[in-house]
């Protein structure tokens, strides 16, 4: 199997750590010129990032990607048999990319203070900071997001609350994961699993390059 992916992207991350935990061949193949751009263009009308390459099928989503590695029953699974967990996880999930990532996104293109559209930011920060409550009342308190095992809802969380807290001091909240006092507990321990650190790394190294650190 081949990814295109990017280091930075949460959504690449996602699936990243999923291959790392299954311990999966999975070739990364880099954004990092027109012509690999080009490539994947010609692959799907869609463009995202990440698309999985598995012979002749196409998968984009990092969502359905994380699905396929489970269904195609390679490595250690990432959802349980119980049906009630596996909603849970997925529930975990969705809270994070839905309430807290598509709000966020919105704050990238606001980082320079010069240019900032300061209505924009509290709309978004506000959905952000429900999101963010939401999630902190779902976690309890386990190891993992739900149980004592890695999970699907782990490979999702933990990319985006790497950026969480790496934007909130550009936008004046110097520990924005202070008052979730679950979610930062559980963010902190995610760096203890060796594959959400490793991925963690990667992305670290990769907003250090785009911010020019």
């Amino acid at each position: 199997m081949q990814m295109y992916n990017a280091q930075l992207s949460p959504y690449s991350g996602r699936c990243r750590i999923a291959i790392y935990a299954k311990g999966l061949d999975v070739e990364l193949l880099p954004i990092s010129d027109d012509a690999v751009k080009a490539e994947l263009a010609a692959l799907t009308p869609m463009h995202k990032v990440p698309t999985l390459i598995d012979g002749d099928h196409v998968i984009p989503e990092s969502d359905v990607i994380c699905e396929y590695f489970e269904e195609k029953g390679e490595g250690a699974p990432l959802l349980p048999a119980d049906p009630v967990a596996r909603a849970q996880i997925r529930l975990l999930a969705r809270i994070g990319e839905i309430y807290v990532m598509e709000p966020m996104g919105d704050l990238f293109d606001q980082i320079d203070p010069r240019t900032r559209d300061k209505n924009l930011v509290a709309r978004a920060m506000g959905e952000v900071v429900e999101g963010m409550g939401w999630l902190d009342t779902y976690l309890d308190g386990s190891a993992y997001a739900l149980g004592d095992t890695l999970s699907f809802a782990d490979c999702a969380l933990v990319p985006i609350l790497f950026f969480f807290e790496r934007l909130g001091p550009m936008f004046g909240e110097e520990k924005p994961l202070k008052p979730f006092v679950n979610v930062e507990s559980y963010y902190r321990a995610m760096y203890d699993d060796t594959h959400c650190a490793r991925a963690l790394a990667e992305m670290d190294v990769a907003l250090k390059q785009f911010m020019g650190i």
